[in-house]
C-alpha cells in the first residue's frame, strides 16, 4: 500500500480509533476516567500495549478471514507439473510481525501427482 493510501485510510478510519480509544480508556478505568495522579509513563505504556494488541487483532482477523476464501487462479495448480491441486485441512502456523507473533490457519494443498504440500505463504519457483 502506498503511503498516500495509507494515510487517506487512516484518516478514513480516525472517528473508528477515537471511538476504540474512549472504549478502551472507559474499560480500563472506569466511567469517571483516569484517576488524579496517574502518571504519564503508565498512561503511554498502556497506549502502546493497546497499540500493539489491536495490530495483533487486525493482522489475526485479516489473516483468519483471507485463509478460507478461494485462492486466485494462478495458485490453484501445481507449480512443478500444473496438475490440479486438493486442499487439505489448513495449518496452523505463528508468524513473527512487528507487533508480535501472530497466529492463523494457513490453507495447504496437496499435488497428488508430485506428492508435495503447498502453502500460500512459501514461495514456489515456476517451471
Amino acid at each position: 500500500m502506498a503511503q498516500q493510501e495509507a494515510s487517506e485510510l487512516l484518516n478514513a478510519l480516525a472517528p473508528a480509533l477515537q471511538a476504540a480509544a474512549k472504549n478502551v480508556l472507559r474499560h480500563a478505568f472506569g466511567p469517571d476516567g483516569m484517576p488524579w495522579g496517574t502518571r504519564f509513563a503508565e498512561l503511554e505504556d498502556l497506549a502502546v500495549q493497546v497499540g500493539q494488541q489491536l495490530s495483533r487483532e487486525v493482522l489475526h482477523t485479516a489473516l483468519q478471514t483471507q485463509a478460507p476464501t478461494e485462492r486466485p487462479p494462478d495458485l490453484r495448480a501445481c507449480p512443478a507439473c500444473a496438475g490440479p491441486l486438493q486442499p487439505r485441512p489448513p495449518e496452523e502456523r505463528d508468524i513473527q510481525t512487528r507487533p508480535g507473533a501472530v497466529t492463523w490457519d494457513e490453507p495447504v494443498t496437496y499435488c497428488p501427482r508430485c506428492r508435495r504440500a503447498f502453502f500460500p505463504s512459501i514461495q514456489e519457483p515456476r517451471p
